[in-house]
């Protein structure tokens, strides 16, 4: 059996401190919604959204973003930054199955490698200021996450997605059951990795 399970806060207000500011954080008046999509394999004893063979967890989320969008597989420690338009969804999912640590998906915004650069050496996601701003002007980032096979997703969006991901794990295989999850009911390691404890503890939330 496989699982997918998508994490959302819908809406979210980012913590953004401002110069003025020092520390304290800002609340926007924009509203932003993040998620994160994460698989595991049961039989197989695999965890890792990118670790399902069939890319079942990758087109799920191909099927949510949409496209055409921005691609950057930036390689680790390296400052060249190539960014390619991606429109096809074979080769959005491919994108997905394949992103590096310093990768960024982009969408709805023309992204320059100086863009880029900034996103993905922050890897711990402390520019949330950014983030923020790209968020406001509508565009929707997706970055890997390391998991303990392969990578997982963090979703950054102007737009509320869990609806979409609830439509997209709709015609999931027959051995995988997806879930959509408020994040905030599923904070703690053993809550995030419900399927290895109890697999019910969440069964309000499974997408049947």
């Amino acid at each position: 059996m496989r699982i997918i399970k998508y994490f959302f806060e819908e809406p979210t207000q980012l913590d953004l401190p401002t110069e003025a500011e020092g520390a304290r954080p800002v609340m926007r008046k924009n509203r932003h919604f993040r998620g994160y999509l994460a698989a595991s394999d049961l039989t197989n004893d695999m965890v890792g959204g990118s670790s399902l063979e069939d890319n079942a967890a990758a087109e799920v989320l191909s099927r949510v973003i949409g496209g055409p969008i921005w691609f950057s597989n930036r390689v680790a420690g390296q400052d060249d930054v190539s960014i390619t338009l991606l429109s096809n969804r074979k080769d959005i999912v491919q994108a997905l199955s394949t992103m590096g640590s310093d990768s960024v998906m982009l969408m709805d915004v023309d992204p320059t490698e100086k863009l880029v650069k900034a996103l993905t050496d922050d890897s711990d996601r402390q520019g949330m200021r950014l983030i923020a701003e790209l968020l406001d002007g509508g565009c929707t980032l997706v970055f890997p996450e390391k998991a303990d096979m392969g990578h997982d997703w963090s979703i950054f969006s102007s737009r509320p997605l869990a609806e979409r991901m609830r439509e997209a794990m709709a015609g999931l295989p027959e051995d995988t059951r997806g879930f959509v999850i408020p994040y905030v009911e599923a904070r703690g390691g053993d809550k995030f990795y419900f399927e290895q404890y109890d697999l019910g503890l969440f069964a309000q939330h499974e997408v049947l």
